[in-house]
């Protein structure tokens, strides 16, 4: 650290595109804890061009040289999914506090190392599940925790989402093998699925049927068709550790009718966290809304100051990390909130949540729904947990 300040070293940081540079570069720059010290892609003219455009000091075209350069404090890892865990262990090998986005890795095996690896070396890391640093999901949290619903006894999660479809970018290719561990089970299913277990709690167990219903994918620049095996349809129905009802359906490659709605029943009333179009929990602008009885109608609920610190300008218009994908303020807010946990955790020893022991739990439940679907018989927790 540098003047109170954590250097932070931005690996996928393309100057034109990218999660790390439309989203990462924003809530790095709105909070003072941090400074984008470093940008690193593949290329070294690259990595130039993105610290010209964002401030950096440092510019790299090779990853080693980055992690190991001692002017950087913490690696923020935003490339592709099979790389992760490389660059994971790489930083934390050269001692340097870690926020990798989800997937943690390829599969849980590797998960687990890159936590045990910061645990021994005792560096905080966090991994990016940013829906647990979401207001409205946070607020949802904390109503069912202080009884807003009474006793829960059942949640319903859905989301149509447009990615897992039939055609897919020639850079987006990898999500189309399941061993590059980037598939809609996943990715969109690991944030969806973790978002409901961080604010209602941890499955018991669960039966799960997993399809590929896009099992030839057409590359968008060429027209080449290519075979994918990894899925895109996800159902669930289980129980939760309170002894709730839960059941899922996340729907990849719907082509019209795109929502994500989660609701949580209670004996004594009702919460809906929804977004109409919204295309997961972490990057959507999220509508809570909730009754109790005697109450029939759902309504909009308040979320007091705090959750939102307010700062991210409330006209924020961010870059498209991807062709037609938005980022909406939300987005940014949840980033930014997760880093400044990150920052409590690295300054003041406060307790991180997300960290690399969640993003282990949440692959666990991955493996936990591919038994279920594999053996078609429901599954305890307690086989993987």
């Amino acid at each position: 650290m540098q003047d109170g300040k954590i250097r932070v070293g931005l690996l996928g940081a393309n100057p034109e595109k990218g999660w790390g540079t439309s989203v990462h570069v924003p809530a790095i720059a709105a909070l003072p804890q941090f400074v984008l010290e470093a940008t690193g892609t593949t290329r070294q003219e690259t990595a130039e061009a993105s610290a010209k455009l964002f401030g950096a000091r440092l510019a790299f075209g090779d990853a080693q040289a980055l992690v190991t350069h001692p002017d950087i404090d913490l690696v923020a890892i935003t490339v592709k999914a099979p790389e992760h865990y490389r660059f994971a262990m790489m930083a934390l090998e050269a001692g340097k506090h870690v926020y990798c986005e989800w997937p943690l890795a390829v599969n849980s095996t590797q998960a687990a190392a890159m936590r045990d690896l910061a645990a021994a070396r005792g560096l905080k890391a966090a991994v990016g599940l940013q829906a647990r640093a979401a207001p409205p999901l946070m607020r949802a949290h904390d109503l069912l925790r202080d009884g807003y619903a009474g006793r829960l006894t059942a949640v319903r999660m859905f989301c149509a989402l447009p990615g897992g479809g039939g055609r897919r970018s020639a850079e987006g290719l990898y999500v189309i093998d399941k061993a590059n561990g980037a598939s809609t089970l996943a990715i969109q299913g690991g944030h969806a699925i973790d978002a409901l277990r961080y604010v209602a709690g941890p499955f018991a167990g669960l039966s799960a049927t997993v399809l590929n219903q896009f099992d030839q994918v057409e590359v968008i620049e060429t027209g080449e068709i290519r075979r994918k095996d990894a899925p895109d349809q996800i159902i669930l129905s289980g129980k939760l550790a309170n002894g709730a009802g839960v059941a899922v359906m996340i729907n990849g490659g719907a082509v019209a009718g795109h929502g994500i709605e989660m609701k949580f029943f209670g004996t004594e009333g009702t919460i809906s966290v929804s977004a109409q179009g919204g295309l997961n929990f972490q990057m959507s602008e999220l509508l809570l809304q909730g009754a109790r009885r005697p109450e029939r109608e759902l309504k909009i609920l308040d979320i007091p100051p705090g959750y939102d610190p307010g700062l991210i300008p409330a006209d924020f218009k961010g870059r498209q990390p991807y062709p037609g994908v938005d980022v909406p303020r939300a987005t940014i807010v949840n980033v930014t909130n997760l880093y400044q946990r990150l920052g409590r955790a690295i300054l003041e020893g406060a307790e991180l949540d997300p960290s690399f022991a969640t993003g282990v739990e949440m692959h666990r439940l991955i493996d936990l729904i591919e038994l279920a679907q594999e053996t078609g018989k429901y599954q305890e927790r307690s086989y993987f947990f």
